[in-house]
């Protein structure tokens, strides 16, 4: 039997064993559902006072009931369905990144503060870390909690700070 195309054979084996073997290439857990427990809560303060709720496949955007938005899409309660391996990918992040290890509150001393609180569970483990400014004295960690549940959401929500 003569291979039509070797050299194309032998690309595809080397980029086989080159995704098998390079750790910085992203892989989604066989067994997923050791992912099912996780959820992320991330609850923004001053203007907004929303909430999203990231599970293991959608994102749930809850708005503040005393919103002063005009704007409809910050007013309207959202679920988006997502794809399992962007949830399961970011929740490894967070771990990697060192979510467990932060400490549990940031404190300022700036008068006008946008609040940030995000909560990470998995089964019966939880932490919940509370920034008093999220512009001032919050880790990057937290930042990019708020930016990427934004995006998962799909709205494009942008964050609104205080004045002063």
């Amino acid at each position: 039997m003569k291979i039509q195309y070797p050299l194309a054979l032998l690309i595809f084996i080397a980029l086989a064993k080159y995704y098998d073997r390079n750790p910085n290439v992203s892989k989604v857990d066989v067994n997923e559902k050791n992912y099912k427990s996780y959820k992320l809560l991330v609850e923004r303060g001053a203007f907004h006072d929303d909430s999203f709720q990231l599970t293991f496949d959608s994102i749930v955007f809850v708005p503040s009931a005393n919103s002063f938005h005009d704007v409809e899409k910050y007013i309207l309660y959202n679920t988006v369905s997502l794809d399992s391996s962007l949830t399961i990918n970011f929740f490894k992040e967070l771990e990697y990144e060192g979510f467990w290890k932060l400490k549990d509150t940031y404190k300022t001393e700036s008068s006008c503060t946008s609040q940030l609180r995000v909560t990470l569970m998995k089964g019966q483990k939880s932490k919940t870390v509370l920034c008093d400014d999220f512009e001032r004295d919050c880790p990057e960690l937290m930042k990019y909690i708020d930016k990427k549940v934004v995006e998962l959401e799909g709205n494009d929500l942008k964050r609104f700070y205080l004045p002063g």
